[in-house]
């Protein structure tokens, strides 16, 4: 397909190997999850459990709490052990009201909601289980995805843009996702197509995952009005305003949103976490992590639990190998230092 250019961008060593050769591990369940009831832009949301409750896999345990918001659930089954303030992974490094869960080890769940189809399910029932799962945009945004859903219902959008680029150097969630999780991702896509009345949409891909650009187009199926765009790699090609004007052309105006101009954009693990709430019930519990970088003993991506600590998933990639200069939390563009 055809693209245009956009004017800037750095091309730094991407150092995505060797974390981007290796199949996605689940990583080791620790003995303690913190969940900041402020996981996503908007409200925080408010505790529905209280201290010494034992609580199921997916249960919830934070209610939304505004209209910008987004509910929080139980990762595992376990008990809680605590509510109160816990250091947030944030630059500020202040602490925030937090959800502290013991898991008991069973991995029991709640019972979940049954399945939808997105064929037969209105765009508003596809809204609401997106909502109600707790699924908030997971390239770092962290705005909740339903409200994005919704923008159909009074604007006039034309193209989705799914964005697979992943510039950051180091990071290789997104390409191992899109390697194993393909034909899950292109569900997720049909369904977003669906609840907000849109009738292409794009995967754009940096053209340093031939991998992850073969899986795709492999899984599209036949006759859909989805393609796949390799895109150059250069960051910040993951920018949202930047690669929607790299692969439709059209720029968005100061002030305005893509939602303006037609446009919607959603990432690859967003859209993973909307086939898994919509076709599973699952509500957002758990994300793939790239732990990488030269100190790392056994670089990879780890499936974690939400509220797993940073030493947890240090330990579960072997430990250092050696002294860490620095350890970031994101992607040393964007990254955030961590002092604890």
């Amino acid at each position: 397909m055809k693209l245009f250019s956009i004017r800037g961008g750095v091309h730094p060593d991407d150092h995505k190997k060797p974390a981007s050769e290796r199949a996605i591990k689940t990583a080791t369940i620790p003995a303690r999850l913190h969940l900041p009831l402020r996981q996503h832009i908007g409200q925080p949301a408010i505790p529905v459990v209280t201290k010494g409750e034992h609580v199921l896999k997916g249960q919830l345990i934070g209610k939304s709490g505004g209209v910008v918001s987004a509910p929080v659930h139980a990762p595992t089954s376990g008990v809680i052990a605590d509510i109160g303030e816990f250091i947030a992974p944030h630059p500020s490094g202040l602490a925030g009201l937090t959800i502290t869960l013991e898991p008991d080890g069973e991995e029991k769940w709640c019972e979940l909601p049954p399945p939808l189809d997105p064929e037969s399910a209105g765009p508003q029932a596809l809204a609401a289980r997106v909502r109600d799962a707790g699924i908030v945009g997971m390239g770092g945004a962290a705005f909740p995805s339903s409200i994005k859903l919704a923008l159909g219902a009074d604007h006039q959008l034309h193209t989705l843009v799914v964005n697979g680029a992943e510039c950051e150097p180091y990071l290789t969630a997104d390409d191992r996702l899109m390697r194993e999780h393909a034909g899950e991702i292109l569900d997720g896509v049909s369904t977003i197509m669906r609840a907000a009345h849109i009738k292409k949409a794009i995967i754009a891909i940096e053209d340093n995952k031939p991998e992850a650009i073969k899986a795709m187009r492999a899984a599209i199926p036949d006759g859909a009005a989805i393609e796949v765009a390799s895109v150059p790699a250069r960051y910040p090609m993951g920018s949202e305003k930047h690669l929607i004007e790299v692969v439709t052309g059209i720029e968005t105006p100061a002030r305005n949103l893509p939602a303006d101009i037609g446009v919607l954009m959603h990432n690859v693990a967003t859209i993973f976490a909307i086939h898994e709430a919509v076709r599973h019930g699952r509500p957002l519990i758990s994300r793939i992590v790239t732990v990488n970088g030269g100190a790392i003993a056994s670089p990879g991506n780890l499936q974690v639990l939400l509220g797993t600590q940073i030493s947890d998933l240090i330990a579960s990639s072997g430990g250092f190998a050696s002294r860490p200069g620095i350890i970031l939390l994101g992607g040393p563009m964007m990254g955030v230092p961590l002092h604890d």
